[in-house]
């Protein structure tokens, strides 16, 4: 109980530490103003020109809050990136901003309404105020967890990731969603949870898109789902958010022992590769510019050593240079291939200089003295 304590208020004391706005942004559709609360990163003031990825939380009234508070955990530990959280109040309307057509089964009247102010005004204005990337998520739980759908099924590029928490859905909308996800030709993250308490009708029409969504091969599609133990349709919500968060923004994590294992050890290309790639992905799909961290760089290194693929480790230490100059990282793995090519001289310079350099991780001074000693000693130079 004191460790769950402990976690509670250090999440709070995060959340505090952060920017809230809440202000009421009119809306010439909808006729009036709505009220949107908005958790700006610690870091927005102190980053001018940095954009951050969104997280429009429906049902803001009780998704906001845990949501807000999950991001900034995750990005305190550099799991994912510092983002903009909004969350939309419906506590009086969330029925009228869901309404649908019950003969189409498509948004009409009032719904379509709320999702022109999301597409036209809503995320338009936070564009213009809050520096956004283009990665945007969108999250909602029962009927809005339906809601968020019409988006995917209507071809709209607004978002990229969509959180769909014990959905109550509209009658075809889960045939809607598969042909949808099928055949999207641009990355989408999509997750789905319910619980073993769920309402049963929700829970089995869920089982069933879950069945449905797990056959699609489309490589857009990136797709996470749960089935909590002994969780009702409420409190699955506090744990779908943060499971949800880890899986869509699993690629911009350090590399773990699990995605070292299960991934770089199994690769068909070079580690090299791969480390490249997963930064270049960050980068363009994520809208988060991020320097190459030192331990993915060694990870990386470690795989090409073993393998003995001096060629790609060659690319590492070059790339380890770049980015770390002023580390011995780059010397090191550098260093280790001249060796392994039968170029002492190189070797042993290329050592010595690394000496001169900051330690960084496992390598020290001592480390890259005892190597230019060696080959001094192997090859009788002074």
């Amino acid at each position: 109980m004191k460790i769950l304590l402990l976690v509670t208020l250090f999440v709070s004391s995060l959340t505090i530490n952060a920017q809230l706005v809440t202000k009421k942004i009119y809306s010439e559709i909808l006729g009036g103003s709505r009220e949107v609360r908005i958790r700006l990163p610690q870091s927005f003031n102190s980053k001018p020109g940095f954009k951050y990825p969104l997280i429009l939380a429906l049902d803001g009234d009780y998704i906001f809050d845990p949501t807000s508070g999950d991001v900034n955990y995750f990005s305190y530990w550099d799991d994912m990136p510092e983002c903009v959280v909004v969350g939309i109040s419906q506590k009086r309307s969330r029925l009228k901003d869901s309404r649908f057509d019950t003969n189409t089964n498509l948004l009409d009247y009032t719904g379509k309404d709320f999702y022109n102010f999301i597409e036209q005004e809503l995320v338009p204005s936070l564009e213009k105020d809050y520096r956004l990337s283009p990665f945007k998520i969108i999250i909602g739980h029962d009927i809005t967890a339906n809601f968020i759908n019409y988006f995917l099924i209507n071809g709209s590029t607004m978002f990229h990731g969509f959180v769909s928490l014990s959905p109550d859905f509209a009658p075809t909308m889960t045939e809607r969603i598969s042909t949808a996800l099928a055949n999207i030709n641009q990355p989408i993250w999509y997750y789905l949870a319910t619980g073993k308490n769920d309402v049963e009708d929700l829970k089995s029409t869920i089982v069933n898109l879950n069945n449905d969504l797990s056959k699609i091969e489309n490589k857009k599609f990136r797709y996470s789902y749960n089935n909590f133990d002994d969780e009702s349709h409420y409190s699955l919500v506090a744990l779908g958010i943060p499971r949800a968060l880890e899986d869509i923004f699993s690629i911009y994590r350090p590399i773990s022992k699990k995605e070292y294992n299960e991934t770089i050890e199994k690769l068909d290309i070079s580690a090299y590769d791969y480390l490249v790639n997963k930064y270049d992905f960050i980068e363009n799909q994520i809208g988060s510019s991020k320097k190459i961290r030192v331990n993915d760089i060694i990870a990386t290194g470690e795989n090409l050593e073993r393998n003995e693929d001096w060629e790609e480790l060659e690319k590492v230490g070059q790339l380890a240079r770049k980015e770390y100059p002023e580390h011995m990282l780059g010397n090191y793995f550098l260093g280790l291939v001249y060796e392994k090519q039968g170029k002492p001289k190189q070797a042993l310079r290329t050592y010595q200089n690394g000496f001169l350099l900051q330690e960084v991780s496992f390598l020290t001074k001592d480390i890259m003295y005892e190597k230019a000693e060696r080959l001094k000693s192997d090859f009788g130079f002074r």
